[in-house]
């Protein structure tokens, strides 16, 4: 009978091994940093939803100048009414004791907001009237048709461009802002991802050095129980490498891991996942160390036109201004200019009465004034009054606060980056030294000048040599990565910079007949994925 301890031993081993099939076993995939960060463009939905908030944001501008757009009016009603009359009215009605009237009335109108506020109505309006005062006259009832434009001009509060135009200027503004912040999001994306890519380069070299270690070994070990066998070495000589041998087979499994996380962290920003047999990724660039500017100006004066949040706060303060602009209007009483001019014109028949309005038999004309004013003072304008100019305020010290930052980090990074790069330096001699070393330890050991174990730990010297020179590049490349972060220069040195004309025309071919398609999206897509290409290969790269 089989135990149940059996069952499930054979079980595990099978899970295990179907996992083992199933995970990571796409092939690998070279990819040099110019064609990873491609894939990320194409694939990284973090950028692709804040492509969307871009799109959004430019919508809502869009909307925000549908306000001028003209409005078609266009209603219709009928009335019964019944009531007494008066003994003079009876008298005027031949003595009827009761007014009859059944009225229909239609009316059209054409109404639109200019950007000077101005309210235009332009309309027509047609009364059938049935009473017992014209059935004599009009036995189908009396129509009166009416043409005429109405005019209303605020001269104070919502005066000119202080009204209608300051939503559109606003939401131009929150449009610019948006676009900041899916600059700043790239950058990030791209900065990550570019770290993840040479985690993946550390970790390949690492994995590399412990292979080169473990041969070292083995041969050390094969070459110590070739000597015990005719007597030219110890048993103690081959415990040692097969010590050493050990150790470094341990550190080899240990970097294999690490560089298979590398590996997993780095197709996440692409989104390639392993359970999707998605392609894994080898990096086959070498890191440049560049050495950054020593005048922190230079960065500063970059980071005045480039940095994002520094940009966003600019347009946050320019925001603030509109709506202190608005709300100062907003205080002013209501002051509003009036007026109209019509024609109307009565006949038996719809027709008739129409004609008669072109006779200009019977103008008339409107035009006055209407002013409207809060008896405590428009409590409510005066707050909010006060609260832009509060809010431009902290606006104001949030600029401060983040410029004195940025100096810092600029500083700060500079400092970093240059620090590990003279680092780069020092390590690429020690590893020189430690190879030399190496090849005059292991001429030693030929000649049996010295053990093993002499050996062994000079070359774990050199291992650990060119593990911090790598290690030191990779702090380098980070340093400078913060540091261009942290100037705004991501997208301009890396030539992904795009303004908001190119983000509006690449957007703009989501939309087909009014939703999101998945062909427009793929589309979207592959247009982004080809734009980055052309500007590589067109684009010279920027100094530091």
């Amino acid at each position: 009978m089989i135990s149940i301890k059996r069952l499930y031993g054979v079980g595990m081993a099978g899970m295990v091994a179907w996992l083992g099939a199933g995970i990571g076993q796409g092939a690998e995939v070279n990819l040099s940093l110019a064609d990873y960060i491609a894939r990320v463009l194409r694939h990284n939905e973090n950028i692709q939803m804040r492509i969307l908030e871009a799109a959004i944001s430019r919508k809502q501008y869009e909307a925000a100048k549908g306000a001028f757009e003209p409005v078609f009016i266009s209603e219709g009603s009928a009335e019964d009414r019944r009531r007494a009359l008066t003994e003079e009215q009876k008298r005027n009605l031949f003595f009827a004791s009761v007014f009859n009237e059944r009225n229909k009335a239609y009316e059209s109108a054409v109404e639109l907001l200019t950007p000077i506020g101005t309210k235009v109505r332009l309309g027509y309006n047609l009364r059938k009237m049935n009473n017992n005062l014209n059935n004599a006259t009009f036995p189908d009832g009396e129509f009166m048709s009416t043409v005429g434009i109405s005019v209303t001009q605020p001269l104070m509060k919502d005066a000119f461009d202080a009204g209608p135009m300051a939503n559109i200027r606003a939401a131009a503004i929150n449009s610019d802002i948006t676009f900041q912040e899916y600059r700043k999001a790239l950058m990030e994306v791209v900065a990550k991802a570019e770290a993840a890519y040479w985690d993946v380069y550390l970790g390949q070299q690492q994995h590399a050095f412990t292979l080169e270690s473990v041969n070292l070994a083995q041969t050390i070990f094969q070459d110590n129980k070739a000597r015990v066998g005719v007597g030219k070495s110890s048993e103690l000589d081959v415990l040692q490498a097969e010590a050493g041998l050990a150790e470094r087979q341990a550190l080899e499994i240990e970097a294999r891991q690490k560089l298979y996380e590398a590996v997993n962290r780095a197709m996440i920003f692409y989104s390639g996942s392993v359970l999707a047999q998605a392609d894994r990724l080898r990096a086959v660039d070498e890191p440049k160390v560049v050495e950054p500017a020593s005048d922190p100006l230079h960065y500063r004066t970059r980071a005045d036109r480039l940095n994002p949040d520094w940009l966003a706060l600019r347009q946050q303060l320019s925001l603030e201004d509109v709506r202190i602009a608005f709300a100062k209007n907003q205080t002013l009483p209501q002051l509003d200019l009036k007026g109209s001019y019509g024609a109307s014109g009565i006949d038996g028949s719809w027709a008739g009465s129409f004609n008669a309005i072109e006779q200009q038999t019977f103008p008339t004309w409107m035009i006055g004034l209407e002013l409207r004013l809060p008896l405590m003072g428009n409590i409510k304008a005066r707050r909010e009054l006060e609260a832009a100019r509060l809010r431009r305020k902290g606006t104001e010290l949030a600029m401060q606060t983040f410029g004195i930052q940025l100096d810092n980090n600029i500083d700060a990074a500079q400092k970093t980056a240059a620090a590990y790069y003279n680092n780069v330096k020092s390590y690429a001699k020690i590893v020189e030294f430690n190879q030399d070393l190496l090849k005059t330890q292991l001429a030693r050991l030929e000649v049996g000048k010295i053990d093993s174990r002499t050996v062994l730990e000079t070359e774990r010297d050199l291992f650990e040599a060119k593990l911090g020179l790598v290690q030191s590049q990779m702090r380098c490349v980070r340093a400078m990565l913060d540091l261009e972060q942290a100037v705004g220069m991501i997208l301009d040195s890396r030539q992904l910079e795009i303004t908001r004309a190119e983000l509006s025309q690449r957007t703009s071919v989501l939309l087909r007949d009014g939703r999101i398609t998945p062909q427009a999206y793929n589309a979207f897509l592959e247009a982004t994925r080809k734009a980055y290409e052309r500007r590589k290969e067109t684009t010279p790269p920027a100094s530091p």
